[in-house]
């Protein structure tokens, strides 16, 4: 009879442990992709090395949108990581401390203080909880925050738990990026900031920050964000990490919201630095047309400014180590160091290029040609007597991959880095598929396709007739 159980029990686990591994591989592909907000966030965060970021910046997107590591590592040598989600209530906060501290031991943490004031929890804003919650991994401290923001275990509950019974219905939209992106290399090369220089269609009136008296809501703190403040304070306390509250500039944030936080710092000995406050004190200068993306957030521009002066307030106050260039290092340190410059080169990498200036395409071929990081797909479309051909060449550390004439219908096949590349010819139709994307613009004679092995994606598409 025992072993009868025994056997029972077993078999139960097995079926539990399967159909659990089934869910979690199918949660894999099915789930959403919140690419360049909490998926690319969190997955670029397990990717880190481990005990290499000094500086953790927890919160919503107006810490994502605010504090740029890369700035802060060129300018002061801070190794730092952005790792929030959008509209991040506090206790999720707490969730992404708690996950982080598993592999990184930074000296300190700073916590965007915009969700302090009124609803902390977002009670009722799913979007928030599906950003917070979907690429966290499974623990016990996730199934404690969940319940936390639901109140209840149901149906919805497990939904967080097992995304494919949110997202049971995207069968429809699937893309090829939902079926390889769970092995895809996740280094966030922006280590966690979201990139963008638009720019907002009205000025911001960060004037407004002492006009506050017929604001229709109260300036306060809960008392629920004092207790998420408390537990954040206590495990930072324990591990011996400094913890700071800042506030982004933004429309709509009053000098009384900042009285209201200051109060709840000072009892608890803790930094609060307000932009807001700085930039209506003079003591912080941005300009409110052209360094934000729209009323409650930075651009690169504006987020280039803030970052700068956050990281001189954070070397002068907790002395970081600045890790650019170590003189003999350690291998934990060379880490370090590379995949933080690494991170500077994907930067300068992007936006204008010296490339960018030729007016030929065999200009643009020989200023790239010999750049080891870069695959060229180059089409002639109008080669031949007649112009009646397709000429197409790859290049890649400085040798020729493919050398292919296109005369009939044709397709073929190749690696470049992880990628896959597809040249074909169909009739009248050229195509160039970098992972099942178009990038061929037929519009011209030569068309240069640049593609960047290290980030793993097309950073040029260049057009010449000549």
């Amino acid at each position: 009879m025992k072993n009868i159980r025994i056997n029972i029990i077993i078999k139960v686990l097995v079926f539990v442990i399967f159909i659990s591994g089934v869910l979690i591989f199918t949660d894999s592909i099915i789930k959403a992709k919140f690419i360049g907000d909490s998926t690319s966030i969190v997955n670029g965060f397990y990717s880190e090395k481990r005990n290499s970021i000094d500086l953790l910046v927890i919160g919503s997107s107006n810490s994502f949108c605010t504090i740029d590591p890369v700035t802060l590592y060129e300018d002061y040598g801070i190794t730092a990581y952005d790792f929030g989600s959008s509209s991040q209530p506090l206790n999720i906060s707490l969730l992404y401390i708690k996950e982080a501290l598993k592999k990184q031991n930074p000296k300190v943490v700073a916590l965007e203080a915009n969700m302090l004031i009124g609803d902390c929890m977002q009670r009722g804003n799913e979007a928030a909880f599906r950003w917070g919650y979907t690429d966290i991994p499974l623990s016990v401290n996730k199934l404690r925050a969940v319940y936390q923001s639901l109140g209840k275990v149901d149906k919805e509950y497990f939904t967080y738990i097992f995304p494919v019974f949110r997202y049971h219905n995207r069968w429809k939209e699937l893309s090829k990026t939902d079926y390889i992106y769970w092995k895809q290399d996740k280094t966030n090369y922006s280590k966690g900031y979201l990139q963008t220089q638009s720019v907002c269609a009205e000025p911001v009136r960060l004037d407004f920050y002492y006009d506050y008296q017929n604001i229709d809501y109260e300036h306060y703190v809960s008392s629920e964000a004092l207790e998420y403040i408390d537990e954040i304070k206590k495990i930072c306390d324990k591990k011996g990490i400094s913890l700071l509250l800042f506030k982004s500039p933004k429309q709509g944030w009053y000098a009384a919201d900042t009285e209201a936080v200051r109060l709840i710092a000072n009892e608890r000995n803790l930094e609060f630095i307000d932009y807001n406050e700085l930039y209506n004190n003079g003591m912080f200068m941005l300009d409110t047309v052209n360094d934000f993306r729209d009323a409650d957030h930075l651009n690169d521009f504006g987020a280039k400014k803030a970052s700068g002066d956050f990281g001189r307030i954070i070397v002068e106050k907790y002395g970081l180590t600045d890790n650019r260039n170590p003189a003999e290092p350690s291998e934990a340190q060379a880490d370090k160091y590379a995949s933080w410059e690494e991170a500077v080169s994907y930067r300068h990498r992007q936006g204008w290029q010296l490339y960018m200036e030729a007016v030929t395409a065999k200009e643009c071929i020989e200023l790239l040609q010999n750049e080891p990081q870069y695959v060229l797909i180059v089409t002639d479309a109008k080669s031949g007597a007649n112009n009646d051909r397709v000429h197409q060449w790859v290049y890649s550390d400085g040798k020729i991959l493919v050398d292919q004439i296109w005369e009939d219908t044709g397709i073929r096949h190749l690696k470049i880095g992880e990628s896959e590349l597809v040249l074909s010819k169909f009739g009248a139709l050229q195509q160039v598929l970098i992972d099942g994307v178009e990038n061929y613009e037929a519009d011209s004679r030569w068309n240069i396709i640049i593609y960047d092995k290290n980030c793993k994606e097309v950073v040029g598409r260049m057009k010449y007739e000549n």
